[in-house]
């Protein structure tokens, strides 16, 4: 890289020819120019500012002492060339960070834009939508629990939500957070998971931890419990489907009796309910064909879909999509299928009452 060359009233011969200046690769020059630069004035300015101390910060001073000592037509004291050379290596090893940097900055603009428009889809006011976007956790948590996914008319005045498989309660903890439902049921009947969950959620008011598999209908039934817990199942898994995931994640280690309720039977007290979140492993066509009252007052309906069988007895996404039409749904989205580097596996659909979609239309 050429050397950039900065002139002073003083001389421009020693600031050229010196040594380790030689050994740069421009980035010193570059960095001394926007230091005199920020600090106002001509280059000629950076000595008097820098030795009478009116510079901003410690660094600043720091800096413009080199370009001071780089400007100087004596040779420069054993002090200053040792602060010179510390500086010099300090730049010359933060030159990748930089480098970096001024690559991902356009970049992480662009991506803030792009989280600020996705909360403001969803009904978030201007102000929210621009501080929550300056989280990247939290924007990842918005994705992860595919609440990004409902439309405005949905998630912008939420009553009662349904969270059926609460697992560790991650999805209910992302509802709190970033919307306010007036109320969240949250099942769960592993009981691995159950006692975690109810300490989640232990002096949150709202949420109501519900011991009990979402099924058919109200009783008991087995749950095989599987080495990873949030893959148990009310149907016995497929010994075949376990090579897509990792080692013996989907070995059954244990069966045990768990008890179950209906849809209809969980919401009769509600009267409405703004979303269903059905991740039950491969059992959702049990509740969702048993349910007739609970549907109809469901607004939405975030649904795990399968496209490869994992459990006996379970039903894949062409199924599920055909009962979801047949109780009053049309599907609103669809997430990124996940996969392990081979056939696609599930992935997430949103659901919406049909007369609500057809209003979207006419907006």
């Amino acid at each position: 890289m050429e050397h950039l060359s900065v002139k002073t009233p003083e001389s421009q011969s020693a600031f050229l020819s010196d040594p380790i200046l030689d050994q740069s690769d421009g980035l010193w020059l570059e960095w001394q120019t926007l230091f005199v630069l920020e600090m106002g004035g001509a280059p000629g300015d950076a000595r008097p500012r820098a030795t009478t101390g009116r510079a901003g910060s410690f660094s600043l001073r720091w800096a413009l002492a080199g370009v001071h000592v780089l400007c100087e037509d004596t040779a420069p004291g054993p002090q200053i060339l040792l602060h010179r050379t510390l500086l010099l290596h300090f730049l010359r090893m933060m030159e990748p960070f930089l480098n970096v940097a001024k690559g991902l900055l356009p970049n992480g603009i662009c991506e803030y834009s792009i989280r600020r428009h996705e909360y403001m889809r969803c009904g978030f006011s201007s102000a929210r939508a621009s501080r929550m976007a300056l989280s990247l956790k939290r924007y990842r948590m918005f994705g992860d629990s595919r609440l990004n996914l409902l439309p405005r008319e949905i998630s912008g005045s939420l009553r009662t939500c349904v969270d059926a498989g609460a697992h560790a309660g991650n999805w209910t903890a992302a509802l709190l957070d970033l919307f306010f439902p007036e109320r969240v049921i949250a099942l769960e009947c592993e009981p691995r998971m159950v006692d975690g969950l109810k300490s989640k959620f232990r002096s949150v008011s709202r949420v109501n931890i519900v011991d009990a598999a979402l099924a058919a209908g109200s009783g008991t039934t087995t749950l095989y419990q599987l080495q990873h817990p949030a893959s148990s199942s009310l149907l016995r898994p497929r010994a075949e489907i376990g090579k897509e995931y990792q080692l013996k994640s989907w070995d059954v280690i244990n069966e045990v009796s768990v008890p179950t309720v209906g849809y209809d039977e969980l919401v009769a007290f509600e009267p409405e309910i703004s979303i269903l979140k059905l991740d039950i492993q491969g059992s959702e066509m049990d509740v969702l064909t048993h349910s007739s009252e609970g549907l109809k007052k469901t607004k939405s309906v975030i649904l795990e879909v399968l496209f490869t069988s994992h459990y006996h007895r379970d039903s894949v996404f062409p199924d599920l999509h055909e009962v979801m039409v047949r109780k009053g749904f049309g599907l609103y989205r669809l997430s990124e299928a996940y996969h392990r580097g081979g056939r696609a596996l599930f992935a997430d659909a949103v659901y919406v009452r049909e007369d609500i979609l057809q209003e979207l239309v006419t907006q």
